[in-house]
């Protein structure tokens, strides 16, 4: 059902827009799926910023007349920031703010919403057939954790890639008796915030993967929700055109999942539920609200509401309620539905503890009593801790035992039958998948190709030298070096050390382990690392030293590139296997004829900045390759 408002209405999602919505970007809808005969299991999957345990009591409430027990409802949204804002969802944000007429504008909408949700239900009753459930996961990768965190305390909004996410796609799908798929169900853990503050209407990346999976899949409707991305954002992001991409991205996962082998589910699902009371530190006195008032914008709002709620009952509840539910299909998979912005630290525990394989986590449901935090988040402090409370009226920051207590209830509603076995295989949708496969394919493909007689004379080279290469760093000995993380040889984000042009005479230097040399061969290293901007002004380059003497001389290149010194001692080859417009990543060898060793037995390398005045680096990754990965190396070459 179109949900797209028909009157002005402000939006919810972030505190500084000030008018009402300024046009329509995309619609918005309510979808809803029944599952089930006598006893219906129903989803609503609204496009909305977020719905309060008030507005999913109404719907139950007219949905009761219909046979659907309210237990057995979830209201699910979308979380996308471009959607009207319903009455008692983050009621800080307006407060104080709006007209009347704004007021009324926004009850207006939740009635035409909560109507719209009821046809939904009542169509999907009416239209119920026999048809067979199935579900699988997949990965999505656009995702990535926000919360800058520095010396282990909370620094802003960005993108911290070392930070925990949740990659995980679980698809459900329905089938008719023909097989055809009529209906798709897909989670994922981020939020809908790509368009950003944009004051206009739009389901952002999530409205783009119904839209994208309902041309895939022809008579099908498609339901997306979101698991536990509190923290996490979509990257990129900016405008219309890149929610697309994300959202056509889901589109093309499901559609190769559900062509794939799936897990069947037997019927309609059982269902537990439970209200729980979250603990929040101990609120703050009254003295501390009359000072509140002295302040101005939220702050001063949130402290009318806690005096108003001292005056009417004489204390500040120190607990929030809190609904769980959960839906098992059997033993092949347990759907978690849990209320407001729950971060990522809860799915990263919970597939540890539980069998992540059977494993559906879906957040901003049925309620909205605010953010979720971990104890870990509690530490690190922030807006997810901290600043975010205030717009949703809570008196203050969450106490840490609110994870085990709502982690333990979780696993209570799931049952033992789920529990993590022994041993268990970590969940790989915790970190984004390694490129490296796909790096030495497109490599091989390369190497296959219609290549130049110098590039297959260099080609050759390193078949030779991947064979016998030594490990090349044993220890990192400057000082200069900035620490980074960047692409490496796979396109992977890795720690690395890198040196930039800008200043002459800065220095990356390294020392070798011990090395063995076979009889009648030279010696080769090789290393991995990088080197980019070339676009920057172009400078003298940087040196290879080789025992504090200078060899050669090479810069930025994203091509397969070679550099000889002057006496033929010391060859230099760069194979990149990861490129961008400007960088690039991926294999140096270095071949000597003449070997000087230190004390130790080692070689020292440095390479130097020999200009100034430019941003193209020379970088060299903290880990460094094994004798397997060169052996991955050597059978892409071959």
């Amino acid at each position: 059902m179109d949900v797209t408002p028909t009157h002005p209405v402000l939006l919810a999602g972030y505190g500084g827009r000030t008018t009402e919505h300024e046009g329509v970007d995309t619609p918005l809808w309510a979808r809803a799926m029944v599952i089930g005969t006598t006893k219906p299991a129903v989803i609503v999957a609204l496009d909305n910023c977020g719905v309060t345990q008030a507005i999913t009591d109404r719907l139950a409430k007219r949905l009761a007349k219909s046979g659907v027990a309210a237990d057995r409802l979830v209201v699910a949204t979308t979380h996308t920031h471009n959607a009207p804002t319903l009455v008692g969802y983050a009621p800080i944000v307006w407060k104080g703010r709006t007209t009347p007429e704004q007021d009324q504008r926004v009850e207006a909408y939740t009635k035409f919403v909560i109507d719209k949700m009821q046809q939904a239900v009542a169509k999907a009753l009416t239209w119920r057939e026999p048809m067979t459930l199935e579900w699988t996961q997949g990965r999505a990768t656009f995702g990535g954790n926000r919360r800058v965190v520095n010396n282990g305390n909370w620094a802003g909004f960005g993108h911290q890639r070392n930070a925990p996410v949740d990659h995980a796609l679980p698809v459900l799908a329905a089938r008719d008796a023909k097989g055809n798929v009529r209906a798709v169900w897909a989670n994922y853990a981020c939020h809908c915030t790509t368009v950003g503050g944009r004051n206009r209407i739009s389901g952002d990346w999530a409205g783009f993967a119904n839209t994208w999976i309902e041309k895939e899949f022809g008579r099908a409707v498609s339901l997306m929700t979101i698991g536990c991305g509190a923290d996490v954002g979509p990257q990129p992001s900016g405008n219309l055109a890149i929610a697309e991409e994300h959202g056509r991205a889901i589109a093309t996962e499901t559609k190769r999942l559900l062509a794939e082998k799936t897990t069947p589910l037997g019927g309609a699902p059982t269902i537990v539920a439970r209200q729980i009371k979250l603990p929040l530190a101990k609120p703050k006195p009254r003295a501390h609200w009359e000072e509140q008032l002295k302040s101005g914008g939220f702050h001063h709002q949130l402290a009318k509401a806690m005096l108003a709620k001292l005056d009417a009952t004489g204390e500040i509840p120190a607990e929030v309620n809190y609904p769980v539910s959960v839906w098992k299909f059997d033993n092949d998979l347990a759907m978690v539905f849990l209320a407001g912005e729950v971060v990522v630290d809860y799915s990263v525990r919970l597939k540890r503890e539980l069998d992540w394989s059977r494993l559906w986590l879906n957040a901003w449901a049925n309620d909205m009593p605010g953010y979720i935090p971990s104890r870990r988040i509690l530490r690190e402090g922030g807006y997810e801790a901290d600043f975010s409370q205030v717009y949703y009226e809570q008196p203050g920051r969450y106490d840490p035992a609110v994870e085990d207590k709502l982690v333990n209830t979780i696993r209570e509603l799931v049952g033992s039958e789920f529990a993590a076995k022994p041993g268990q295989e970590p969940s790989p949708f915790h970190k984004a998948p390694s490129g490296e496969s796909l790096a030495f394919k497109r490599l091989a493909g390369w190497v296959g190709g219609d290549r130049s007689d110098a590039e297959q004379q260099l080609i050759q080279t390193l078949r030779r030298y991947v064979r016998i290469a030594q490990p090349p760093v044993a220890g990192v000995t400057s000082t200069d070096q900035e620490p980074t993380e960047w692409h490496n040889f796979a396109g992977d984000f890795v720690p690395r050390g890198f040196i930039r042009q800008q200043k002459t005479g800065t220095e990356l230097a390294w020392v070798t382990p011990p090395f063995s040399k076979l009889a009648g061969t030279a010696l080769v290293y090789g290393f991995t690392g990088g080197v980019g901007w070339v676009t920057e002004p172009q400078t003298d380059g940087f040196s290879l030293s080789i025992g504090g003497e200078e060899k050669l001389r090479f810069d930025v290149t994203r091509e397969l590139s070679r550099w000889v010194s002057d006496d033929k001692t010391v060859e230099l080859i760069y194979l990149p296997t990861w490129t961008s417009a400007v960088d690039s990543g991926g294999f140096f060898f270095v071949s000597l004829t003449r070997i000087p060793v230190n004390d130790d037995g080692a070689v020292e390398f440095a390479v130097r900045s020999l200009g100034q005045g430019s941003k193209r680096w020379f970088a060299l990754d903290k880990k460094q390759p094994d004798k397997i990965l060169l052996q991955k190396l050597g059978q892409a070459l071959d």
